[in-house]
């Protein structure tokens, strides 16, 4: 009856306004696509018939620029037919000057574009008498008009051609050329360009000669001007004539027309956009791009396509530009309709949708009553539209087939919340004895030194699989190890209680972090057939020097934080986590705490937990947030926070543990000291008791205890036999060389020596069981050494022979 209640009071309005209504949507989403399909298919129309057009324009302006341009080229052509036939002639006719100036007038009178020519021959050039000749004709009178001829000679003129830039271009050049456009009292005011060839008489081979004069005939602008006729007059279609210092002698925009150059509004920035044409142009060679030019009067940019035709070698050029707004004005006319018309039949579907959709919502409605009887508990009331064989049927007997089904769920609904109270509940309490069963902050000293530990552990579900574990061994040491367990939930709790408890026995039973993780691995292994593993890194730290042994089984890598601000992290040798396999060997990472100190350890919930963009804390994070002037508590609570603060919203992805352990002393640390005892041939007569001597000697002053001194003659008596009774290579006995070095809690003698290769660790073990008579000789030494060693290493180097033997010294029993 409580969840029906609920559902009543959860219950929406009877009638759904008009913004949220179904046929409000349908018809909005229906008018959507309708307009959408309409903006495509007015798109790809456009967008189809742009391109075409575009293409077809700029063929039109290819065409339409080389037509110009040949129109220009036949005229320049012409008149240079003329200026080389006039040369020709002169050169021919010879020094009659009656002559030469019938020549000038006919060239002048032969052609229309030529408005006037000159003819200089240099004096003594023809013959050494020769006087010389210089005369200029030009039309006079309007074009309109009739036209007259005036004559005068260049001297008349007013300048002396000798020293005319013009006269000795020409007599030195090896072509001829065109000159560019200008205005002169010569010329009668008339915008002009002319044509320069200089004159040179053929020699007796057919060769022409050296210069002796020159022809020149007068061009008017306007005449090169009205081959642009063609072009359109259109803003948006720029045609432009360029001289061949490449001076815009003819264009639409009157403050570049006789302006300025090509150079200068490329150089200048005003329009480097025609850096291409420019290039093309000073090579000769034709070209077409598209590129961006400014609107005229200062609007914005429009994208343009232009084309550079050089006139057939003479320098003049013509470019013609059109702008996509040339093309494309019609096109737009024609979409701007069609886009009006679609409008159009997109209102006229807007009105028939509307009209289909209420015939879908009317029996919406009609059901909608029917589920809200059926949210009061009114299952009698009657469904209708359930005759229909449509999708409203469907519907319709789907509500009244639902009827006994929801009285059942709500049964079950009921008795499955009293479960999962209960069920809660004893999670709750499992969290509690987890929680327990872990050591609460803790601070062990021994003479002098202080070690402060805090763990924090924040399970990702009620209870986890992550644990951590303390407390003091022998007085004089703590033992601690962290762990996490490869699965969450209760099946990973049960595992870590079974793991903490096997690991504790194991350290409490003595030995090193590895011979503990050695032992729970044995354990741990057995009957685990759910397959399960835990990642633990164990650790032993001797309290008077703070010396720490530790070992890992795939666990993550602990942090060392210096008291000077450094952060270390500590590449511990890692074998497979436990629960795994038992590895032969479980290696040992060993070193130091100073005074100040922290040892960070933690599980992979700190590195590997992720924000809502799946972007993990990192241990780079970790390693710049910690502070090694907290204290451990700080320490490893502002750590958590840091990483819930990076997670934010996301939820918790593992379980998050962390274990911090400082370092301090009210005294120094012993510093390390090595003994040095050495032996070379010839031996004494007892070398053995000779080298036990010298290491005695050097002792003595360390105070060890009286059950090590015996081990270490142990180790010496046996090390040393096999050297020299095994390792001679010659006719001498080898040389032997052994330092012994106390550092904290471990004793480390390193005996090297020049005999044959020979690894104590390669020997198998002796069969103890066997009876006496029947083992082999040899191999009890070397096991004698393994039992009291806490760890063996070899190598072979530079032909000699190390070995390591690490004794553990124990911590002297406390007086009364």
């Amino acid at each position: 009856m409580h969840a029906i209640e609920q559902a009543r009071d959860a219950l929406p309005p009877r009638r759904v306004g008009w913004r949220r209504s179904l046929r409000t949507r349908l018809v909005l989403w229906s008018s959507l696509a309708s307009a959408l399909l309409m903006a495509i298919v007015a798109g790809v129309f456009y967008l189809g018939i742009r391109d075409l057009l575009i293409e077809g324009a700029r063929t039109d302006v290819r065409g339409l620029a080389k037509q110009t341009a040949r129109g220009l080229e036949a005229t320049l052509d012409s008149v240079q037919v003329s200026g080389r036939l006039l040369a020709d002639s002169a050169a021919g006719i010879g020094r009659d000057p009656m002559d030469l100036r019938m020549l000038l007038k006919a060239t002048v009178q032969a052609d229309p574009d030529i408005v006037g020519a000159m003819l200089i021959i240099e004096p003594g050039r023809l013959a050494p008498d020769d006087p010389g000749f210089s005369w200029y004709v030009r039309r006079t009178g309007s074009p309109a008009g009739v036209q007259a001829l005036a004559e005068s000679s260049v001297d008349a003129l007013g300048y002396d051609y000798r020293v005319a830039s013009w006269y000795i271009r020409t007599v030195t050049s090896a072509a001829p050329w065109w000159s560019e456009p200008y205005a002169s009292p010569a010329t009668g005011g008339l915008h002009t360009t002319t044509y320069y060839e200089a004159l040179r008489p053929r020699r007796a081979d057919g060769t022409p000669g050296p210069a002796v004069g020159m022809v020149s005939l007068d061009v008017p602008i306007a005449r090169l001007v009205a081959q642009l006729g063609e072009v359109p007059a259109d803003p948006r279609l720029q045609a432009a004539l360029l001289s061949p210092e490449r001076a815009f002698v003819s264009h639409p925009d009157p403050a570049i027309a006789g302006l300025t150059t090509l150079d200068t509004l490329v150089q200048g920035g005003r329009q480097p956009d025609l850096a291409p044409m420019l290039q093309a142009l000073r090579e000769g060679q034709p070209i077409e791009f598209e590129h961006t030019g400014p609107r005229r009067q200062g609007g914005p940019e429009r994208h343009r396509f232009s084309v550079a035709q050089p006139v057939n070698g003479t320098g003049w050029a013509f470019a013609l530009s059109a702008s996509d707004d040339y093309v494309l004005e019609g096109l737009n006319r024609v979409t701007l309709w069609v886009a009006l018309v679609g409008l159009l039949g997109v209102l006229l579907s807007v009105m028939l949708i509307r009209r289909t959709a209420a015939l879908v919502a009317t029996p919406i409605e009609a059901l909608t009553e029917a589920a809200r009887h059926l949210a009061r508990g009114d299952f009698d009331y009657p469904v209708p539209h359930g005759h229909r064989l449509d999708e409203v049927g469907v519907m319709a007997r789907a509500f009244d087939g639902a009827r006994d089904s929801l009285k059942a769920q709500m049964h079950e609904i009921a008795q499955m919340g009293d479960v999962q109270s209960r069920l809660e509940s004893e999670l709750k309490i499992a969290s509690d004895i987890q929680q327990a069963m872990l050591p609460d902050d803790s601070e062990f000293g021994a003479g002098g030194v202080h070690l402060g530990l805090h763990g924090l552990l924040v399970s990702a579900k009620t209870v986890g699989g992550d644990f951590y574990n303390f407390f003091e061994r022998d007085g004089d040491a703590l033992w601690f190890v962290i762990g996490d367990v490869s699965d969450k939930g209760v099946p990973a709790a049960v595992f870590m209680a079974r793991a903490m408890t096997v690991l504790e026995v194991a350290a409490q039973a003595g030995g090193s972090p590895g011979h503990a993780l050695r032992e729970a691995a044995k354990h741990l292994i057995e009957g685990n057939d759910t397959c399960m593993f835990a990642t633990v890194l164990c650790g032993v730290i001797e309290l008077r020097t703070g010396v720490m042994s530790l070992a890992s089984a795939g666990h993550e890598p602990p942090v060392l934080l210096r008291a000077d601000g450094t952060r270390q992290l500590l590449e511990v040798p890692t074998t497979p986590p436990l629960g795994v396999e038992v590895a032969e060997l479980y290696p040992a990472w060993r070193g130091r705490l100073r005074p100040g100190d922290t040892l960070l350890t933690y599980t992979d919930g700190i590195t590997e937990a992720f924000d809502g963009d799946d972007h993990a804390y990192g241990l780079q994070r970790m390693l710049d947030f910690l502070d090694p002037n907290r204290d451990p508590r700080a320490q490893c609570e502002t750590l958590v926070a840091d990483v819930q603060a990076f997670v934010g919203d996301a939820a918790q992805s593992d379980d998050i543990t962390v274990l911090a352990i400082r370092f301090n002393r009210d005294q120094p640390v012993p510093e390390p000291f090595s003994v040095r005892a050495a032996l070379s041939p010839p031996l004494p007569v007892e070398p053995i008791r000779e080298l036990i001597a010298q290491v005695d000697a050097g002792l003595t002053r360390h105070r060890l205890p009286a059950t090590l001194i015996h081990d270490v003659h142990l180790v010496i008596e046996e090390v040393a036999c096999n050297v020299f009774e095994h390792g001679n290579s010659g006719h001498l006995p080898p040389s032997l060389e052994l330092i012994a070095t106390v550092d904290g809690n471990e004793l480390q003698m390193e005996f090297t020596d020049d005999g044959l290769a020979f690894n104590p660790m390669a020997q198998a073990p002796p069969d103890l069981d066997l009876h006496i008579d029947q083992r082999p000789i040899g191999g009890l030494g070397v096991h004698l050494v393994r039992e009291l060693a806490e760890r063996i290493e070899y190598t072979r180097t530079r032909g000699r022979n190390v070995l390591r033997v690490i004794l553990h010294i124990p911590t002297p029993e406390p007086r009364p």
